[in-house]
């Protein structure tokens, strides 16, 4: 049965309709995956300075509620940072965004965090996840540790959306080798040596 052209026009609007909107979907996915790096490369930004007033502003509330206050958690990033030499952080940087959730209240993520140190002999590179939240569609974002625990997490931030899932933790401990191999110490020359050589003639 042919398709009568009332029918054939309202589908070709319904189909250019779906069209639009999948790809404004797709748009503000982008824009939304761009705002999270954005957030979190100032996040690590603050840690590397140990600007702790940018590090707070962009750690999740709900964490900054657990240490006390803002003033606590300033305090003590201040104090146990203070005991691991700014040198020792050789990589703390955001990797990919591996998910994002929309509630019926604000966004929710999780992004990853590669950090690599070299402290007291030891190199430690590991890969552990960030949850972030925003609560103005996407563009501003706030974050904590997921701990790599989804029980951890929800201790933190009760309303974390069952839909997340938290990878785990990747972590490799190496010893910090010398850069050229140590020689074998050379023992001392022990005795007397012999005069060689022929005797001076008078």
């Amino acid at each position: 049965m042919p398709v009568s052209n009332p029918l054939r026009i309202f589908l070709l609007a319904a189909i250019f309709t779906t069209a639009f909107l999948g790809a404004e979907a797709q748009f503000d996915t982008s824009y939304v995956k761009t705002r999270i790096r954005r957030c979190s490369d100032s996040l690590a930004h603050g840690f590397k300075t140990r600007n702790w007033e940018l590090f707070a502003r962009y750690s999740n509330p709900a964490m900054i509620g657990t240490m006390g206050g803002k003033t606590e958690f300033i305090n003590y990033l201040s104090q146990t940072f203070a005991l691991v030499p700014d040198s020792a952080w050789k990589v703390y940087e955001p990797g990919k965004v591996l998910q994002i959730v929309k509630t019926g209240s604000d966004f929710q993520s999780i992004i990853e965090l590669r950090s690599v140190i070299e402290w007291q002999g030891r190199r430690i590179t590991s890969t552990s996840h960030l949850i972030g939240q925003s609560w103005d569609g996407g563009s501003f974002w706030t974050f904590f540790d997921s701990q790599n625990d989804a029980k951890a997490a929800k201790q933190i931030k009760p309303d974390i959306s069952s839909e997340l899932i938290i990878p785990g933790k990747m972590e490799k401990v190496e010893p910090i080798l010398p850069p050229f191999p140590l020689k074998p110490a050379t023992a001392p020359a022990t005795g007397n040596k012999k005069a060689t050589g022929k005797p001076k003639s008078n």
